[in-house]
């Protein structure tokens, strides 16, 4: 079994994880490679979520507190650099 790139193929054999470009592609592997499974699931992948954060961090808003205040502007972060 070779070296497969499965993040970018947007369907996925469920015995074996390999990754196809589509979704007959998928099913014709599964029933080819595996033919004494029954059953074996096809799946689409959803879109890959990062998991960054993002809301400024503390060091952002100090930063953009520091700026606001040297250049005479309000700012509701001024209790970071206090």
């Amino acid at each position: 079994m070779g070296n497969h790139n499965h993040k970018r193929k947007p369907w996925m054999c469920g015995a074996c994880k390999k990754g196809f470009d589509s979704e007959k592609a998928a099913t014709d592997h599964a029933t080819d490679a595996h033919p004494n499974a029954d059953g074996i699931g096809i799946y689409k992948r959803h879109k890959l979520i990062d998991g960054r954060d993002y809301e400024p961090s503390f060091a952002d808003r100090a930063i953009d507190a520091h700026l606001a205040r040297a250049m005479g502007e309000t700012t509701d972060d001024d209790w970071l650099i206090s």
